[in-house]
């Protein structure tokens, strides 16, 4: 390389470098509704993660950070705009990751959280669908600098699956409260039924059982989510055996859970929590869970 080319050379790599000091190392979070493509947790780097999210007016490094879970549709966007207000009003940052049928296809991706292979053998817990949350809200604390160690979770219908078997499988993560709304059906702690309905040959024991108990676990059901004609609501043996709807299945779950831990003796922190006239409204749901969490 003669002396000329050289001095180009170097002039060039002193100009791109002055560049990058002005470039942020990654995307920042704005004000209002947005939307990111999240694929920085390796093991499901093939898989992007759109997020959208609301951040309302304010001190964002302050706020509590609240994962919402969209239902069978994926239409992460709607779940989105139904906490707008709701995130205005008690100054919560809205994430809600969109788990697209391209990239988690069916049930057993996203519901059941990917837990299983089809051979029915357990596959490893870094590719499972529930593993994404905790990277994902480290990416947003990192974007926005905030000051949040932990996350609160709520989930409904099909995301209602999802975070119900995500506290259930996920031994460690970060989050604080977790809210299951209207669930189709449920993973019971049931020792004598096989996934996804219970928890035979998962890996589960008392110990864990004790784990789980002392989470802050709300069952959130509407009164009224009683069509046992819904279109959406599984009709396996399995499934029927824990009620006819979803409200005599949240109770049935929650009910069972309870039972485990009288015969463990030891205290149980989850709840029971009844919507008056909602049916399977992720809109009123959504208030309710809202002034649980935040209201005081």
């Amino acid at each position: 390389m003669n002396l000329k080319r050289l001095l180009f050379t170097l002039s060039t790599l002193s100009a791109l470098s002055f560049l990058l000091l002005f470039v942020p190392a990654y995307a920042q979070l704005t004000e209002g509704k947005g939307v990111f493509e999240f694929s920085g947790y390796k093991p499901l780097q093939n898989k992007p993660v759109r997020v959208f999210y609301y951040q309302p007016k304010g001190d964002v490094k302050n706020m509590p950070i609240l994962f919402v879970m969209h239902g069978v549709l994926r239409n992460a966007d709607t779940y989105r705009d139904n906490w707008v207000e709701l995130a205005e009003q008690y100054k919560i940052l809205v994430i809600v990751p969109e788990f697209s049928q391209e990239y988690f296809p069916g049930s057993a991706s996203y519901n059941f959280g990917n837990v299983q292979a089809k051979d029915g053998s357990l596959n490893d817990e870094s590719i499972w669908s529930f593993s994404l949350i905790d990277p994902i809200f480290d990416d947003v604390v990192k974007q926005t600098g905030s000051n949040q160690k932990k996350y609160d979770l709520f989930g409904h219908s099909a995301g209602s699956q999802f975070s119900h078997r995500f506290i259930l499988f996920s031994k460690k993560n970060k989050s604080n409260r977790v809210i299951t709304a209207n669930a189709g059906s449920y993973t019971a702690l049931d020792f004598d039924v096989k996934y996804p309905y219970g928890i035979k040959d998962m890996g589960f024991d008392d110990e864990r059982l004790k784990q789980l108990f002392q989470k802050e676990v709300v069952v959130q059901l509407g009164e009224k989510d009683i069509n046992p004609n819904d279109k959406n609501l599984p009709k396996t043996k399995e499934a029927m055996k824990q009620g006819n709807f979803r409200l005599e299945r949240g109770k049935y779950f929650y009910e069972m859970a309870k039972a485990q831990a009288e015969r463990l003796k030891v205290p149980f922190n989850w709840k029971l929590r009844t919507v008056p006239n909602s049916a399977h409204q992720n809109e009123k749901m959504a208030v309710d869970a809202a002034k649980y969490l935040y209201g005081n």
